[in-house]
């Protein structure tokens, strides 16, 4: 199945948090001055950089010789945000429309690969590239100063994450803002972002419910079925911080580690692909916590016993999400809350396992 280019689901855009991050911070946060022609060293070597996924370059040339003509005029620019890995790499926060700029002006090819002249500037750049500036010029872009913070999480760095996070969330201010999962490939990078990656490939997991692959909306609900499965009973009641907190304790462990797990999740969407779209779109747009009940259900019962009778399984999640108690529970506003949450993933876990007697 294609697609879904209007995906929406039915959840997403009034829920609400049961409290804020819970998380204390010590972060460290420090200016640094690059000059330009360092700059774009760093961004040529991959020592400051964009995450692993495509974020949009949105500029058009007109605005980034602008920017261009700023640096070379002297004007006051805005600052750059990174985060320091341990590694000492940098990821860029904010300013990356403002630094692809300048790299893809060093490199005189713009996004769209034509050659790039500064346009619609004064006349002493107009029409040129970095080459064909005068000496004095050029010098003077390539000494340009633009300062940049600096964030860090400080020792215990896993303790510090969620503050990150926030960062990510509230400062980043690029022409496409990041999603909540690309924030989280940025700060959790490592195996477990792969096994999100290969689950998120699973082809009834696409067939059924056609969760768009772009800004990994796809690979978000991946991790809440995941984490959830494996950890529901240590949800307190913030998701985007109980995804946050399971990612970065996995990130390290590949697919060997999960071997097992892997192997049910599979199970648990074959079981899944037998019952009617309907049953997770009863108002047409897709509800999560119908989902996140059903799968977790059929997950936990299959860590013991194979699903055999079909016929059987259908009717009971059809009693089930025709139970008044059922539908108290996945109200939107109040789906992320502990007691919710809990609620029906409990009698998912009781009505399958009914299918045994």
């Amino acid at each position: 199945m294609a697609e879904i280019d209007d995906y929406e689901d039915e959840l997403e855009k009034n829920e609400t948090e049961e409290h804020e991050f819970t998380t204390s911070y010590n972060l460290n946060c420090f200016g640094i001055d690059f000059d330009v022609n360092g700059l774009v060293r760093r961004l040529n070597s991959g020592s400051i950089y964009l995450p692993n996924f495509q974020r949009n370059y949105v500029w058009n040339k007109r605005m980034a010789s602008k920017f261009i003509e700023s640096l070379l005029l002297g004007l006051p620019i805005p600052s750059i945000c990174l985060y320091r890995e341990e590694d000492n790499k940098q990821i860029i926060i904010d300013g990356f429309q403002r630094l692809e700029s300048i790299r893809l002006f060093y490199k005189k090819k713009f996004s769209d690969n034509s050659n790039f002249k500064l346009i619609g500037v004064s006349s002493p750049y107009d029409g040129k590239n970095i080459d064909e500036l005068n000496e004095d010029s050029r010098l003077k872009l390539d000494d340009t100063l633009i300062h940049a913070t600096v964030v860090k999480a400080d020792d215990p760095q896993e303790k510090n994450f969620n503050a990150v996070y926030l960062i990510f969330e509230r400062l980043n201010t690029g022409g496409v803002k990041l999603t909540p999962q690309e924030i989280r490939a940025c700060i959790y990078h490592g195996n477990f972002e792969q096994v999100i990656e290969q689950l998120a490939m699973n082809q009834n997991y696409i067939d059924m419910f056609g969760i768009p692959q772009k800004r990994k909306k796809d690979q978000e609900i991946i991790l809440r079925l995941f984490a959830l499965a494996e950890n529901y009973d240590n949800y307190s009641g913030n998701m985007k911080e109980f995804l946050n907190e399971y990612m970065d304790a996995n990130k390290n462990n590949d697919s060997s580690h999960f071997s097992s797990e892997i192997s049910l999740f599979n199970r648990a969407m074959d079981i899944l692909a037998l019952l009617d779209r309907s049953v997770f779109r009863p108002k047409g747009n897709l509800n999560l916590a119908i989902l996140d009940a059903i799968f977790v259900g059929t997950y936990v019962i299959l860590k013991n016993k194979d699903i055999d009778n079909k016929t059987k399984y259908k009717s009971l999640i059809s009693d089930l999400v025709a139970s008044q108690n059922f539908k108290n529970n996945i109200e939107t506003g109040k789906t992320h809350h502990t007691a919710p949450l809990k609620e029906r993933i409990r009698m998912s876990i009781e009505q399958i396992s009914k299918i045994y007697e």
